[in-house]
Parts: C-alpha cells; structure tokens; sequence
C-alpha cells in the first residue's frame, strides 16, 4: 500500500511540476478540434465510448473510471468527471490521486469549499511534509479564497520542504502585498530572483523597482 502511495504522489508531484501551479485556476479543458462540416465524431467522442465499454467490461477496475473522469472533463461534463471519479474511488479507496482530480475539477468550477475538502483529503492520505507541489495547489486556492492566514501558512510550510521551488517565494510576495507587508513583500520577490525563477522574472523585477524605486536592478538580483 505504500508503494502505491508514494507511485500516486509522483504521478501529482509531475502534474505539478508541469505548469499548472503557475496560475491560480487551471484551463477547465482543452477544446477538442470537431469537424462540423462532415460531422464526424470527435476524438474525446471516440474514446469516451472506448472507456465506457472497458468500464462497463471490467467494473473492478478503477483505471477505466479514472481515464472516463478525465475525458469528461474534457467535454466539461463535471457532474459525469465527478461520478466516474467516485466510482473510481469506490474501488481504490487508498488511492489520493482521486481526491485531487477531484480538486482540479472543483476548483476550476469555483466550488472552492468543496475543493479545499479534496485537497486536504488528498493531504491527509499522504505525508505532506515530503513535497511542496500539493501544498501549493492548495496555497492557491487559498488565495482564491481570499483566506491569506491559511494561503501564508502552506506557502510557508511548502519552503521548509523545498526552499528553493520559486513559486512560493512569488506568491507570498503577493500574499504579503495584499497584507500591506511591504518589507516582507520585498524579500520574497528577491528570494524568488535568487533562487532562479524566471517565469515572472519581469513582472518581479517591476514590482521590486515599484516598491523601492531607489534600488537598481543589479542591487536586487
């Protein structure tokens, strides 16, 4: 069991790591390309009715349900994404990868309580001390939730795991703004430079330059 624990964590460690921690809320799906003219199925059509026949084959196994939650989304069927995912988890109830799909689908459909739920169920069926990805997913929605004690409290807690993922270093900034914490504000966006994020590298520099205009750009980095 706990093999399959640490295999589930890696599998959202790299969803994580993939990009979908760089905004606060991820694309719900990607539009999938139809051919209206000759009205052919599309691509998600055809797997989908691919997956609800192995389901429907081998209702033990929960990778079928899993993969028609994901196709779901894709249409933006949430309620169908949601039930394939219950099912899923009926099956493998020790498996976390489902409650943060879950989370993914409340969160990018504004269910914001709903997603904290997930997340926190995703956390607590694994060792959050040992990776920052999660943490963060849930520091984000933390922010969307305007609750910044709770947002300042797992940004925090994802640095002591990994000082140097920048992520959270940008985003206490941010947080640190909005508290109107100018001189802690200013040291999480240097942090963020120092330890080499490069995504917002722009937008930090302009926001350290707002703050104290007197500082030149080689005394920041």
């Amino acid at each position: 069991m706990e093999s399959n624990l640490k295999a589930a964590l890696m599998l959202i460690v790299l969803c994580c790591s993939a990009g979908c921690l760089t905004q606060t809320i991820r694309p719900i799906s990607e539009q999938v390309i139809t051919d209206d003219e000759k009205g052919h199925a599309t691509i998600v059509d055809v797997k989908l009715e691919k997956y609800q026949r192995l389901a429907s084959e081998f209702p033990k196994n929960p990778r079928y349900q899993e993969r028609l939650a994901r196709l779901y989304w894709e249409k933006s069927d949430h309620t169908q994404a949601l039930k394939s995912l219950a099912r899923a988890q009926k099956i493998d109830p020790e498996n976390p990868r489902y409650d943060y799909f879950a989370g993914q689908i409340y969160e990018g459909i504004g269910h914001f309580a709903a997603a904290e739920k997930s997340y926190l169920a995703m956390l607590e069926a694994t060792d959050e001390n040992q990776y920052s990805g999660p943490l963060l997913q849930l520091a984000l929605l933390y922010i969307q939730m305007e609750r910044n004690d709770k947002a300042t409290t797992y940004l925090e807690t994802c640095l002591q795991v990994d000082p140097t993922f920048a992520e959270p270093h940008y985003w206490l900034g941010r947080v640190q703004m909005i508290r109107n914490q100018r001189a802690e504000a200013i040291t999480s966006f240097e942090r963020y430079l120092r330890v080499g994020g490069s995504s917002r590298q722009n937008e930090v520099l302009q926001t350290l330059q707002a703050l104290q205009p007197d500082m030149r750009i080689h005394e920041i980095r």
